[in-house]
């Protein structure tokens, strides 16, 4: 079976702290998107503000929001 865990695109799947959350919202040219060191990445929007929100929507769902393991950059 494949792996079916995600990269980000251009990244590498991070596997020395697979259960940290540290979501960051990356630009490229007129278009943002969130990422996490877990591995997982939104799509790509040309508003940051929704990006911003797939990030915080991610840390809600894996219950890292409010955690010390969680970060937003």
């Amino acid at each position: 079976m494949a792996d079916q865990r995600r990269v980000a695109p251009g990244g590498a799947l991070r596997t020395d702290h697979p259960d940290e959350h540290r979501v960051e919202v990356v630009e490229r040219g007129s278009f943002s998107f969130a990422q996490c060191g877990c591995g997982w990445f939104a799509p790509g929007r040309r508003s940051r503000d929704k990006s911003r929100r797939d990030a915080a929507g991610h840390l809600a769902e894996t219950g890292a929001g409010t955690g010390a393991d969680a970060e937003v950059a």
